[in-house]
């Protein structure tokens, strides 16, 4: 062994004892960007071909579609295709004598002409392409037929005939070989009208004695004598009032038909296709993993091992938080504030060099059991944010765990039926559930309540889902299936709050839920007397205040409520230019707005600020550099800083609020920026205070730290992260 491979083989040594020891096996490898394909393609477009043929062979003749065209009438009973095409080497034309017979032309330059071959009778007359004629029935009607069509001419009766009569009528375009039309002094001129002039090539020619001479001598057919004179005469009056011979419409959207059938079916066996390939991988990936609902007690993160990690970005696109990035060809842990334990990067690395470990204990976190109820006030439970796991998704699971953990509690307790009386005043209703707060996680055990069959309330100090309400205007909140109690999942991909907004508004209204908004709950105490635990719940409304009993609480209050502010005096008189939350940017256009923090709710709010009209946007922050957020967020930021769209101020506190500016201090001294609004967006306080009182204690109590520029660790700058 080399020098250089034992070395590479002692760092592996340390690194995989450091990890806990490599695993021997990797974990199952998942679809990635890097080897997704895009499948179908090929069935698609065998089946689109089949589909096309099969259409073809539906809608297409090969009697008349194999043919330069539809067979003349004259010679569609009397003819077959042999009786013209043969093997024998004979042109086609010098076979028409076999059934009319020898018919010279009875003007001496084409009767030269033919004699020399220059005029077949082909030239003048198509066994194909029918064009047209006049026809004489027995009954006396005249008609005039082209190729596929036929159109009585009104008002001309003509003579009585034995049988069927047609006289041919040649267009003159099929003389303009030899002839001018337009030259008065060329022959043809006398077998054309000059009122159809205007025709072209297209108007009839109207000399019939090409083959038989301009005579009245009469022969007979049958039962019927006439001169062939008379039908000479009237074919010129059925030209005269139907001058160019009528011809079937084309046929329309045959193409336009089979380009949709061939799309049908395309598009049918590419869906089926990709269908088959999702029920495969299902199958081969097993049942989906549950979001967490227990919330964490030590904080975990990523550990890389760079000897073996191959720099795939697998990991990186697994992450929703953008902990993660490549540098120098290696994964690298570069926000470990916003990691929220998740192991989707653990489970996409293809060869085990990501391990997620844990690391500190978590501080500022409930004292929960697995049900989330509190270990020191049985009948409390904790659902949430509060407990510490991000993702609207898990506030969901948490509020219907707490709720299904509340109704097996009172499904055990002895005398569930009755109202009970804890002692105290008997006209207020013993509620079996109390419900704080409306957001992910109030809403879920609101609904599990309603299956379950409860009598409950939701107190909201605001409106339903206040937290997301704050959220600007479009975000995107979620890409993936919501399970709610009653409702099953909610199907909104890449779903905008709007969006979300409105689906649990109609769920409310659907469901009836029995939720009380604008109500502020002040306290909540247990109290003795029941079987069981009994609470009293007081809130301040708009008609003063309130108080509830119930049996349950579950307190689903998130961080929102109580944002961080500055520790600087701000005069009561601007009190209201300070906001500590964005809903619609548009609001604020035209305006100076000083946006203060940067997570990602403060990068959202200047990006979405900056793009309003005639609005100057400055960012204050008092890190050094971006410790947090999302990389496009950090992206998009930088940008338009660079662009001169959003004026960044690292490493700056705001030290001085007064009416016409606001006064930020940094390395290089004070500095005062004009402002019409200021937006404070440094993270929010959990309430503690309310908590404690109600029976909620701490797990761990954070020890005092010395002041520096890091931002606090434990209230995260931003709102319940979506999945």
């Amino acid at each position: 062994m080399s020098e250089h491979q034992r070395q590479r083989e002692g760092m592996f040594s340390a690194r995989a004892g450091a990890l806990g020891g490599r695993r021997r096996t990797a974990p199952r490898a998942e679809e990635t960007s890097d080897v997704r394909r895009f499948r179908g393609v090929l069935g698609a477009s065998v089946a689109a071909a089949l589909a096309v043929v099969g259409a073809m062979v539906l809608t297409i003749d090969p009697t008349t579609e194999r043919a330069p065209g539809p067979v003349s009438v004259a010679h569609q009973a009397a003819t077959t295709c042999a009786s013209c095409h043969a093997d024998d080497g004979q042109p086609v034309a010098s076979r028409c004598v076999s059934c009319h017979g020898p018919h010279p032309s009875t003007r001496p330059g084409h009767r030269r002409l033919a004699g020399t071959g220059a005029l077949p009778c082909t030239s003048c007359h198509a066994a194909h392409g029918d064009y047209g004629g006049v026809a004489f029935l027995p009954e006396g009607a005249v008609l005039r037929f082209g190729a596929g069509a036929k159109q009585e001419v009104p008002e001309l009766h003509g003579p009585a005939l034995a049988e069927l009569e047609r006289v041919p009528v040649i267009p003159a375009g099929r003389c303009a070989r030899c002839h001018d039309p337009d030259a008065s002094e060329d022959p043809i001129v006398r077998c054309l009208f000059a009122e159809q002039r205007s025709l072209g090539d297209a108007r009839p020619t109207v000399c019939f004695d090409e083959h038989q001479e301009f005579r009245w001598d009469s022969f007979s057919r049958g039962e019927g004598v006439y001169a062939r004179s008379q039908l000479w005469t009237a074919a010129r009056r059925a030209v005269t009032a139907i001058p160019v011979a009528p011809q079937a419409p084309p046929r329309e959207g045959s193409a336009w038909w089979w380009i949709g059938v061939a799309a049908l079916a395309g598009t049918s066996a590419w869906g089926l296709a990709r269908l088959l390939g999702w029920v495969l991988a299902r199958r081969r990936r097993g049942p989906v993993v549950a979001a967490a609902v227990e919330p964490p007690k030590v904080k975990r993160l990523p550990q890389i091992n760079t000897a073996t990690c191959i720099g795939c970005h697998a990991c990186v696109d697994a992450c929703p938080y953008d902990v993660l990035e490549v540098r120098s060809f290696v994964a690298v842990v570069v926000r470990p504030d916003d990691c929220c334990g998740l192991t989707l990067c653990e489970q996409r690395c293809p060869n085990g060099s990501l391990v997620v470990t844990d690391g500190e204990p978590i501080e500022d976190r409930p004292r929960v059991d697995g049900s989330l109820q509190s270990l020191d006030t049985p009948g409390l439970y904790v659902a949430g944010d509060l407990t510490g796991l991000p993702l609207i998704r898990n506030a969901i699971n948490q509020g219907a765990r707490a709720a299904r953990a509340a109704i097996e509690s009172l499904r055990a307790e002895p005398g569930r039926a009755g109202a009970g009386s804890t002692g105290e005043d008997p006209s207020v209703e013993l509620l079996d559930l109390v419900v704080v707060g409306s957001g992910p996680a109030g809403l879920s055990a609101s609904l599990a309540a309603a299956e379950a069959g409860l009598r409950t309330v939701t107190l909201e100090q605001g409106s339903v889902a206040e937290s997301i309400r704050s959220f600007p205007r479009g975000k995107l909140v979620f890409d993936q299936p919501l399970g709610l109690p009653l409702e099953g999942d909610l199907w909104l991909a890449e779903s905008t709050k709007e969006e979300l907004l409105g689906q649990w508004r109609r769920i409310i209204r659907s469901r009836r839920l029995p939720i009380e908004e604008g109500v502020r709950v002040t306290a909540v105490r247990s109290v003795p007397g029941g079987s069981g635990p009994r609470f009293e719940v007081e809130g301040q409304g708009e008609a003063g205040p309130r108080r509830w009993r119930a049996r349950r609480v579950i307190l689903a209050l998130g961080r929102r409520g109580t944002p961080r502010k500055l520790d600087v005096p701000i005069p009561e008189a601007l009190a209201a230019r300070v906001h500590y939350s964005m809903a619609d940017a548009r609001s604020f256009a035209g305006q100076r707005v000083l946006v203060v923090g940067l997570g990602d709710v403060a990068m959202e709010a200047a990006i979405a600020l900056s793009r309003q009209p005639s609005t100057t946007v400055t960012v204050s922050y008092r890190g050094r550099e971006f410790r947090r957020g999302k990389g496009r967020n950090i992206e998009q930021v930088e940008r338009l800083a660079a662009a001169g769209r959003i004026d960044l101020r690292l490493g700056t506190e705001v030290v001085r609020v007064d009416e016409g500016a606001i006064v930020l201090r940094g390395r290089d001294g004070e500095s005062s920026v004009p402002w019409d609004v200021m937006m404070v967006m440094i993270g929010s306080l959990a309430p503690w205070g309310f908590l404690e009182t109600a029976g909620v204690r701490r797990a761990r109590v954070r020890a005092p730290v010395a002041p520096d520029d890091r931002p606090p660790a434990a209230p995260d700058d931003r709102p319940p992260a979506a999945p």
